[in-house]
């Protein structure tokens, strides 16, 4: 017989006093992911992301990071965040999105400090471990076991805790003062009407040093990434309501319909009412999860109050 004993008193991670809520599970394919979900953000909810294959350039708050097998991506609530994949360069997640999560220090559902790195880079084994831990958690997901699927959420993030902590990660490459307001300013007028003097005028500075630092700190010219922030929000109203194509083409800085198809269908490879009609067709089942198991992408919801995410 071989008996392991526990060393040491239980101590909840990243210091949470309450129960998070674990609001869905989500595991994508490499053939899925030909279709990306684009630049946006969650108002209430962390997203914890594993990339289990594949390779991609991760864009969180701007700020470019390279994706590939063993990286944790870590999503505040309210981080824009943009995770380009395609026929070209297919990727494979895993995922989780939590909320209702008060970290001592931190703000409301932020699990990591605003100016810590988003990512740490696991091993092959620690990368195995925690697959392993989705796999299990998928798993009670689908049997209907909602008291444990949340015990294996804490389980998942004291492992996240641990290889971050093992990974000694530094602060985040947040750019300069210029990059940070460039993005924040975009963040909250991507809907509007696009002017890159007016853009310039209310940052304070010129037009040409305004594209050069945004292109330096995001990848983006200012204009694609207004583009990529309408096309993201836009993939989300689908997602998580019921309005009309029309409506959210409008509610996104879309005057046009026919050019917000276009536009749309470049970004994502598909037309809006083609990627609302491939969404998994939820049904609420006896145990109270929104279950669709034939999706290449798989979400599994908690039925209170819940919308859809990716």
């Amino acid at each position: 017989m071989v008996q392991c004993f526990v060393k040491k008193e239980y101590e909840p991670p990243f210091g949470i006093a309450k129960m998070p809520r674990l609001f869905s599970v989500s595991r994508t394919d490499a053939q899925a992911s030909a279709h990306p979900r684009v630049m946006h953000a969650h108002d209430d909810l962390v997203e914890v992301v594993l990339v289990r294959g594949g390779e991609s350039r991760y864009f969180v708050g701007g700020t470019p990071y390279d994706a590939a097998r063993g990286c944790l991506f870590i999503f505040n609530s309210r981080v824009v965040h943009d995770e380009p994949s395609g026929p070209d360069r297919p990727v494979a997640t895993a995922s989780l999105a939590l909320g209702g999560l008060a970290v001592p220090g931190l703000r409301e559902n932020a699990l990591i400090p605003e100016q810590a790195s988003p990512v740490c880079h696991l091993s092959e084994a620690q990368t195995v471990r925690l697959e392993r831990l989705y796999d299990v958690l998928y798993e009670e997901l689908t049997a209907g076991n909602d008291d444990g699927a949340h015990h294996l959420l804490l389980a998942i993030l004291t492992l996240v805790q641990q290889y971050r902590a093992a990974a000694a990660d530094g602060a985040a490459d947040g750019g300069s003062a210029v990059a940070h307001s460039i993005k924040t300013y975009i963040d909250a007028h991507f809907a509007e009407e696009f002017s890159l003097q007016q853009m310039a005028d209310a940052l304070h500075i010129s037009p040409y040093h305004l594209s050069h630092v945004c292109k330096e700190a995001t990848g983006y010219s200012p204009l694609q990434y207004v583009l990529r922030r309408r096309i993201g929000e836009a993939q989300t109203l689908l997602i998580t309501t019921d309005l009309p194509i029309t409506r959210i083409a409008a509610q996104v800085g879309y005057d046009n319909p026919s050019h917000f198809n276009a536009q749309f269908a470049k970004a994502v490879g598909m037309a809006p009412r083609t990627f609302r009609e491939s969404l998994p067709a939820p049904r609420l089942t006896a145990r109270g999860f929104l279950l669709d198991k034939t999706a290449r992408t798989l979400w599994f919801f908690c039925a209170a109050g819940s919308t859809i995410i990716s």
